[in-house]
Formats: C-alpha cells, structure tokens, sequence
C-alpha cells in the first residue's frame, strides 16, 4: 500500500486540476429568469455583493413599461476604482493578469448591452474568465427587478 500512495495522490491532483483558484460555477441560465410584468417604471441602481479578491459591481437598470430601456453596469476593484483599461495592469500590460483582467472588463461591457437587447437575464451570456462578475451581474439584475416590482 505504501508504494501506491505517491501515485495515488499524484492521480488526485491530476484530476482535481491544477488551478490555483476555486471558481463559482456560473448560475444555470433556467435560475436567471426575471418577470417584468409587475415592473414599475423607474430607474434602480443595486449594489452587488462584494468579492473579497476582485471587488463588488453596480448596476442601473432603466424600466420603462414593463421594459428594460437601459442597463448600465460597472465593476470596482477593492479599492472602489472603476475596473477599465488600467485594471490589473501592475504588473504590465503585457502580463498574463493584465490579459485576464481585461477578459472581466470586456464582459463587463457586454452584459448590461445584452440584457437590454433579449430582456432575458437567461439570455446574457456567461464569457469564461469573468465569473465573479457574471455572477454579480445576475445577482444585481434580480434584485433590480425585484426592487421594481414593489
């Protein structure tokens, strides 16, 4: 048994991946239905949770009978800077982090302009690289609802 054991833990690591940081799966697109039929008009900014590595997100949802007229959602590093071309450049723009930061502020972009355009939170595309603020951009967006409809 003792000689199996380093190929035993060498097979769990494999398998377990070699990452270095554990990843929320994305919610599934089925749990991020919204109704807007009880949707008052208004304008509701709603302030994510906050990631204790990469910051916390706001949106501003526009609600105009019974519509998304606009969305507009930004992310904010731990420091409350708004996350954009500088974003994770301390190491240089030509780092790896650079590269995987800019992958959140490019989603980030993305997700509000889809939300308006389908109206379905389950419609918003996930981009690999930019969970946490996919998952906070869900969070905001139901509970944006959810204030509008009181």
């Amino acid at each position: 048994m003792k000689k199996f054991l380093p190929i035993i833990c060498a097979a769990g690591f494999l398998i377990g991946g070699c990452g270095d940081e554990a990843k929320a799966p994305a919610p599934k697109p089925a749990q991020n239905k919204i109704n807007l039929n009880t949707a008052k008009d208004g304008i509701y900014t709603v302030e994510s949770s906050p990631d204790e590595k990469l910051g916390k997100s706001v949106l501003t949802l526009t609600i105009r009978d019974k519509k998304i007229v606009a969305a507009e959602f930004a992310g904010y590093d731990l420091f409350g800077n708004v996350k954009n071309e500088d974003y994770g450049s301390l190491t240089g723009k030509d780092s790896a982090d650079y590269k995987k930061a800019q992958v959140a502020v490019n989603a980030i972009k993305t997700y509000a302009a889809q939300l308006v355009e389908t109206q379905d939170l389950s419609k918003v595309d996930a981009i690999s690289g930019a969970t946490v603020s996919y998952g906070q951009f869900v969070e905001t967006t139901k509970r944006a609802v959810e204030e509008a409809a009181k």
